[in-house]
């Protein structure tokens, strides 16, 4: 091409894309054509200018394109004819192994050119030249409507800037020879600055992000200049207003004898994107942490779960053959006591995951403060005489003081730091503190906790609460005593629950203390003794009471069944839902305890038909026996009309609550 851009012209005269015409013929050209991709070129001596594609998820994906390395009139129609510097420009640019050149199409100043890029039909590439040549035809025609007058070029223009600002993309162009750099509306847009704004290259480089962002452009830039290497960059930047914007930067060269006379490319503010991708990224991570601390904790517990089981089976298989009633007395209190902790180790695992996945609900009710310290205090005291510590107490509040509160979560609270207090104590005391204190006219519960054990050192301290970690100066205690390191996590977490705070001071060597403040409601409620009375009263025991425990698991029925025999009591037994309505069926039940996940027929279907079917005595109740722990599983027992949800393994307490309901009842209906 001979003809000379107009260098008073900073950015030159586009015909206009996204013209529903142009890709039409586009379209057309790659079905008749069997081609990918079409595109529609507007060439210049200095740069190339896409003006629309067949498909706008192929390549090229810039607005701006180097120029052809080749008379553009004397190019060849195929790629087969071409040099190998024109080759290497189609592949660069356009993504094409294989390509169709039409003629080409003056406008004005300018040429307009199209390009089918890469066949469809794999190895059986075939150029025919009849339909090239009407394709050629179709496209002069369009652009003898597009082209009007020389006055239409104002028109262009205007279109080619709302292009910019549709697509969010600018242009820039530095001319290095006069040392000037030219942004076009869009770019001073994405800047936020006003449309008089003069920039320079070192002004525009200074609006990227202080530091690595900042760096990476001068880098690219000096880089670019210094061997003619195009450059795309995704990075930061800081606009005049202070709004930190992720934008794409493609920039590419034009030398002269081996010297950059200029420079230009695209701008396209890409903030959305980046970030959503940055979101997507660091959700991955976060799941890939997650994935990583699941499989830490299923290699904990699968560790941990060894040493109380092989107590329990060990135990248990000594008592068989034990003759000596005070050894098989040891050696069944030892088996309790690894089943006790098993059941720990399990509970930590269930509370959190319950905690970590939000579905913890704390349960408020009123309940005795003064008890359930005492009641803990009661439980630790063997446990440090056994270790040679003394354990001090202080419950600052009158004695009938009721708060309302979870109070199995207090509890478990209170009861981990104990726990761990009298694991890392081998010598001196431990003392906790409850205290009701108001604050800003809101009662708290202040919970103080403290021990003369090993103590922690800072850098543990300040990661202490999270999962799995444990004190470094406690390596030797932890081989005898080791646990899930879930403990005080699962304290952090319920604590933050209740919207309370906690605290630890530690001194390595001297001990450590924990304080808790938990905001409270005082309440004028009872202790409810249905609940926490152990024993039946006589009067109950002479009634008559009919029981069906319905579990597939025969173990799990014989453990129910013998903590009825403590009552006198006699169950009858089914093995799935459907015998359990079928003795239901020929037999008026008081009470049925249910198991959930049974063959045949499960426990929930079961309760649902004996309800509808109306089997159960009049005050008769069926109660929720199962190892599925989750609020859902409460809640779909509840939906069936279950009157009480009790989870494995079982607790005498908790049976003789359901025992005193239901007898309870029936002497009230006897008395009527």
């Amino acid at each position: 091409m001979t003809e000379q851009i107009d260098k008073n012209e900073k950015y030159p005269i586009s015909i206009p894309p996204m013209v529903l015409s142009f890709e039409k013929v586009l379209k057309a050209g790659c079905e008749i054509l069997s081609m990918q991709q079409g595109v529609l070129l507007h060439v210049t001596s200095e740069h190339i200018d896409v003006i629309a594609k067949s498909n706008t998820a192929l390549p090229p994906q810039t607005v701006l394109l180097a120029p052809i390395p080749a008379d553009l009139a004397l190019l060849p129609h195929t790629h087969s004819s071409c040099c190998l510097d024109v080759k290497r420009w189609a592949k660069d640019n356009l993504g094409a192994d294989e390509f169709i050149i039409g003629r080409v199409h003056k406008v004005g100043t300018y040429h307009v050119v199209l390009i089918l890029i890469n066949s469809l039909v794999k190895n059986e590439f075939r150029f025919d030249g009849g339909k090239l040549f009407l394709l050629d035809n179709w496209l002069e025609s369009v652009l003898q409507k597009e082209r009007g007058a020389d006055d239409n070029s104002l028109k262009h223009a205007e279109l080619f800037g709302k292009l910019q600002t549709v697509a969010n993309i600018g242009v820039w162009e530095v001319d290095m020879v006069d040392d000037e750099l030219f942004w076009s509306s869009q770019t001073r847009v994405i800047h936020e600055v006003s449309q008089n704004y003069v920039p320079t290259l070192a002004s525009a480089i200074e609006f990227y992000k202080e530091g690595s962002d900042r760096e990476e452009i001068a880098r690219l830039v000096n880089h670019a200049i210094e061997t003619g290497e195009p450059w795309t960059a995704t990075l930061q930047l800081v606009t005049a207003k202070g709004n930190a914007v992720w934008v794409e930067n493609h920039g590419m060269v034009e030398m002269f004898n081996g010297h950059c006379v200029r420079l230009f490319g695209t701008f396209q503010d890409v903030d959305k994107s980046v970030k959503l991708r940055l979101e997507l990224e660091a959700r991955r991570k976060e799941a890939e942490a997650a994935y990583k601390e699941r499989s830490h904790l299923l290699s904990r517990i699968s560790h941990e779960l060894r040493t109380p089981l092989n107590g329990i089976t060990g135990m248990l298989q000594a008592i068989k053959s034990e003759q000596r009633v005070n050894i098989r007395e040891r050696k069944t209190d030892l088996a309790l006591k690894s089943a006790d902790r098993l059941l720990l180790l399990i509970d930590d695992v269930l509370d959190y995951t319950e905690i970590s996945s939000g579905e913890l609900e704390l349960k408020h009710k009123p309940f005795c403060v003064r008890a359930m310290a005492e009641a803990l205090i009661d439980l630790f005291k063997p446990l440090c005489k056994e270790k040679g510590i003394r354990l001090y107490s202080v419950l600052s509040f009158p004695d009938n003081t009721y708060i309302n509160g979870d109070a199995k979560r207090i509890e478990q609270i209170i009861a981990k730091l104990l726990n761990n207090a009298v694991k890392f104590t081998s010598k001196g005391f431990i003392s906790i503190q409850v205290t009701l204190r108001e604050a800003y006219n809101v009662p708290n519960l202040l919970i103080s906790i403290e021990d003369t054990g090993e103590g922690i050192d800072e850098v543990t301290k300040s990661g202490l609460f999270k999962p799995f970690v444990q004190g470094q100066t406690q390596t030797q205690t932890l081989n005898k005593e080791s646990g899930t390191g879930l403990g005080l996590s699962i304290v952090k977490q319920l604590v933050d629950k209740m919207g309370g705070e906690v605290d630890i001071r530690s001194q390595v060597n001297v001990g450590t203390t924990f304080d808790i403040v938990l905001p409270v409601t005082i309440t004028d409620g009872k202790k409810d003794l249905l609940e926490h009375e152990d024993a039946l009263p006589s009067k109950l025991l002479s009634i008559p009471l009919s029981i069906l425990v319905v579990d597939d698991n025969e173990i799990n029925r014989l453990v129910l069944t013998s903590m009825l025999e403590k009552y006198n009591l006699v169950a009858d037994e089914a093995e799935d839902g459907q015998v359990a309505i079928e003795k239901a069926r020929e037999k008026d039940y008081d009470l049925i305890f249910m198991d959930c996940a049974m063959p045949v027929l499960d426990g929930v279907s079961a309760t649902k038909a004996i309800l509808k079917e109306g089997l159960l005595t009049n005050q008769g109740s069926i109660v929720a026996v199962t190892a599925n722990t989750s609020e859902e599983d409460r809640k779909a027992c509840i939906e069936a009309g279950m009157a009480a949800f009790l989870c494995k393994p079982l607790d005498q307490r908790h049976i003789t609550a359901e025992l005193k309901k239901a007898l309870m009842c029936k002497f009230m209906e006897l008395q009527e």
